[in-house]
């Protein structure tokens, strides 16, 4: 039986700490799915095998520090995840590739596609953080809620208590679940990707995507308004509006995948990117 746990064909390849372990599905051209955080690559359990049934090679990495990829030494900077990917991308053979991501992934996404230009042949940030200065401080300004384990396991009941309270009110009972048992996975008293996320400016990277762009955001996300936030500043890149929130990928990824298959289709997988 496969459940969200052993969704995938499951490996390890170097990375830039250590071992990064990922999920692929299918086969053909190659679309990286990048986890917010603190999750892991199996936020992606239910959304994959519907794009690689569409023929993607999908592959879904954890994190460094997430999940069960390696630990950074030190506390990376989203530029740093980025140049992760691209060891992955080596360690996988994979020359270029779109690039998903989601929440802070979609930050390192960004990153990656604008120092890679010629390996990022596509670009989908989901819901992804355009924070102002001001906004940045405040985001770091915030206390960390490691909930470390405690005798009798009154860290699983805080971690539900504070997710139901902040989270995708449509997050189901199964999927705050995963939520949980991702956070515990590693050590979730430093959270180095939270942190990253706010520290950097993606306005710092806006001007030198090339890559052909979807920009989605959903109604129901925090950040929503970050998404037309960020399209006033590039135009020329496509958005489009997903009607639930943040959780759409694991939640209802009929209507993720729905959202992203004719830029997926109107790419030329074949071509390499097109400078601006």
């Amino acid at each position: 039986m496969i459940s969200a746990w052993t969704s995938g064909r499951r490996r390890y390849v170097d990375g830039l700490w250590g071992q990064v372990h990922l999920r692929e599905w299918g086969f053909g051209r190659s679309l990286f799915l990048l986890h917010q955080t603190p999750w892991s690559g199996v936020q992606f359990h239910r959304l994959a095998p519907l794009l690689a049934q569409t023929g993607w090679r999908v592959i879904a990495p954890d994190t460094p520090g997430y999940g069960l990829s390696d630990r950074p030494s030190a506390s990376p900077a989203i530029g740093d995840y980025a140049e992760n990917m691209a060891v992955v991308f080596d360690s996988l053979d994979v020359q270029d590739a779109v690039i998903a991501g989601h929440h802070t992934g979609a930050l390192i996404a960004a990153a990656f596609a604008a120092a890679r230009p010629d390996r990022t042949s596509g670009l989908i940030l989901d819901n992804p953080p355009f924070y102002t200065a001001a906004e940045r401080a405040q985001r770091l300004a915030l206390p960390h809620h490691a909930h470390a384990p405690e005798e009798g396991g009154g860290h699983f009941t805080s971690r539900w208590r504070f997710m139901r309270g902040m989270a995708d009110p449509d997050l189901s009972v199964a999927g705050l679940h995963l939520a949980i048992i991702a956070h515990h996975v590693n050590d979730a008293s430093a959270d180095h990707g939270h942190a990253a996320a706010y520290a950097w400016d993606m306005a710092s990277a806006v001007d030198a995507i090339s890559a052909p762009t979807l920009v989605l955001s959903s109604r129901g996300d925090a950040i929503h308004s970050h998404g037309s936030r960020l399209l006033k500043c590039r135009p020329d890149w496509r958005g489009a509006v997903l009607p639930a929130g943040p959780a759409t990928a694991l939640e209802s990824p009929e209507v993720w995948r729905d959202a992203v298959l004719s830029f997926l289709s109107a790419l030329d997988a074949t071509s390499p990117p097109i400078g601006r």
